[in-house]
């Protein structure tokens, strides 16, 4: 995901506690790594896997840190640019290109993050220190890695075949949608289509126009699309082509010429009453400062609660964004 970024030991930490990271998570991980009694010993563990070239003892345990990746659950957010995953297995070189230090780097802090977050069972623990010190020990060539591009790659073949079963109902396909010339545009500002979240409006909203690319593909797309999906495969809908091309191009296309319409003229999905604070704050009422770090705090503490952690963390990492501006 694009937030997996390098962090500063003087820079807010990635946690969104607001704290400096120096004085709040940097410590704290490595005492997760280290355990307590009566986990895994994962240095131990993978010493042994590599002495006796047998990683059979240790593959529940990786199979049980990817469950953690996996949509819905804590590290969902933690992904590679979908535009950057090859639609194939990957090849060694592949990893090496998409694992640069500070991806690496940053991948761990997110998983330290989930276990100082949450209280987890053992075995989810010992699966997520497992990870951290493959990541530090192997890098690019780390099986956590290639798990990850195979799991999203199945992630996207799943919402395509999605998108197709949606069009093919209507006796569509993704390519004859792209081509049309139906004013999308135009229907957006018609229809106000509500498709952003909270964190995915306030993303884009507060992101640098020429970086909305790298909020769009890393992960808002791909909720537009299934926001739009959710749509067509309701009873009764109407608009079907632009609900359907909407979808489609949120699946196959770099931030579009529809993006900002969408991020300005639509109200947001499902809002809380913190949430349309202040969005109204911003946009109804032309309030272009700050957001109140108290309000947000709550919305991302809200967020997590309610298991979009996709979306708190694009909201922890635009807050941490300007809170650098801020500095």
């Amino acid at each position: 995901m694009q937030q997996l970024v390098d962090v500063g030991r003087n820079d807010p930490c990635p946690c969104g506690s607001g704290r400096k990271f120096k004085k709040c998570c940097l410590d704290a991980r490595e005492d997760a790594l280290q355990g307590r009694p009566g986990e895994l010993d994962v240095v131990r563990a993978v010493d042994a896997a590599v002495v006796l070239d047998d990683w059979s003892a240790l593959e529940p345990v990786i199979d049980r840190a990817m469950e953690l990746f996996a949509r819905g659950e804590p590290l969902e957010h933690v992904r590679f640019c979908r535009d950057l995953v090859l639609p194939a297995a990957p090849s060694a070189s592949d990893l090496a290109g998409l694992c640069s230090g500070s991806w690496l780097q940053r991948c761990a802090l997110e998983l330290f993050c989930v276990l100082g977050t949450y209280e987890l069972p053992t075995e989810e623990r010992d699966a997520l220190r497992l990870a951290v010190h493959l990541l530090r020990r192997f890098g690019a060539r780390a099986p956590i890695v290639e798990e990850l591009v195979l799991l999203q790659l199945r992630e996207q073949g799943a919402q395509l075949r999605r998108l197709n079963a949606a069009l093919a109902a209507d006796g569509l396909d993704a390519v004859t949608v792209l081509a049309d010339d139906t004013d999308l545009v135009g229907w957006i500002e018609r229809a106000r289509p509500a498709v952003l979240t909270f964190a995915d409006w306030f993303a884009l909203a507060f992101m640098p126009a020429e970086r909305r690319d790298e909020v769009w593909a890393a992960g808002v797309a791909s909720r537009v699309c299934d926001a739009c999906l959710d749509r067509l495969e309701a009873p009764g809908s109407g608009d079907r082509r632009e609900w359907g091309q909407l979808a489609s191009v949120a699946a196959l296309s770099a931030f579009p010429e529809v993006g900002k319409p969408l991020m300005l003229l639509t109200p947001l999905l499902a809002p809380t009453p913190d949430e349309l604070l202040i969005h109204d704050a911003i946009y109804k009422r032309r309030d272009h400062a700050e957001p109140s770090g108290a309000v947000m705090t709550r919305i991302v503490r809200a967020t997590e609660r309610r298991g979009d952690y996709l979306g708190a963390a694009l909201l922890r990492e635009m807050l941490r964004a300007i809170q650098m501006r801020l500095r």
